[in-house]
């Protein structure tokens, strides 16, 4: 049995539960949050944070922390479909894709997700206008990048569903919780989005709800 350490809006979480969906694999979770992480993470080992994913049953007991270590232990393991190619330069391409998408989003998820979710955790202040303003613009610039990508191949990498196309979903889907992604403006990623969406391993993200915050109207929406 797993167990996954995670917060429901933390993209890092949301990629490691599409790839647990895709591969059918089943999980239980307890929440994380960044700020107040669960207890059980730190006893894992030395600066451990979510997300972390652990084996219960295995003998000495398995665990990983991070998207990367998760999801190659994943991939490694899992009987379930692939999410890295058979061939090695595909699989390299796959892997530049993951980690640029996990770099670029870093500064939209610090500025623009962060000061989305600490206005919910505390209610006490108004919005910090510059980082909002700052993280928009970093966002518009990666969807135009993410947008040409597509155009090329259909899905990030390749033509197939690879661990690239999940990061940047569980990225954009969180930011889609408050309405910050401007789908209009990039057809072809709203395509995209709108297949990866309706994908059974997506439905668990599509009922995560903040307490007190409702999502934008379209995020459930499978013809948004």
């Amino acid at each position: 049995m797993k167990r996954l350490y995670h917060w429901p809006l933390d993209p890092a979480g949301r990629l490691v539960r599409l790839v647990l969906g895709e591969k059918g694999e089943g999980f239980e979770t307890l929440e994380s949050p960044p700020w107040a992480a669960h207890p059980d993470v730190p006893r894992l080992t030395h600066g451990a944070v979510a997300p972390a994913l652990v084996e219960l049953d295995s003998e000495p007991r398995m665990f990983a922390c991070g998207t990367r270590a998760i999801c190659e232990y994943l991939e490694e393991t899992s009987s379930g479909r692939a999410l890295l190619p058979a061939d090695p330069a595909a699989r390299a391409e796959v892997r530049r894709l993951w980690a640029w998408v996990e770099a670029a989003c870093e500064e939209v998820t610090d500025t623009l997700l962060t000061e989305r979710v600490m206005q919910w955790v505390r209610r006490d202040r108004l919005p910090d206008s510059a980082r909002l303003r700052r993280g928009a613009h970093a966002l518009r610039g990666r969807l135009t990048f993410l947008n040409g990508m597509l155009e090329l191949n259909g899905y990030l990498a390749c033509r197939d569903l690879t661990l690239a196309d999940l990061a940047a979903a569980a990225h954009l889907s969180a930011y889609d919780y408050f309405g910050d992604v401007e789908w209009n403006a990039v057809p072809e990623l709203k395509d995209w989005y709108a297949r990866i969406k309706s994908r059974p391993s997506f439905r668990p993200l599509l009922a995560d709800r903040l307490q007190a915050v409702r999502p934008v109207a379209h995020y459930t929406d499978l013809d948004f």
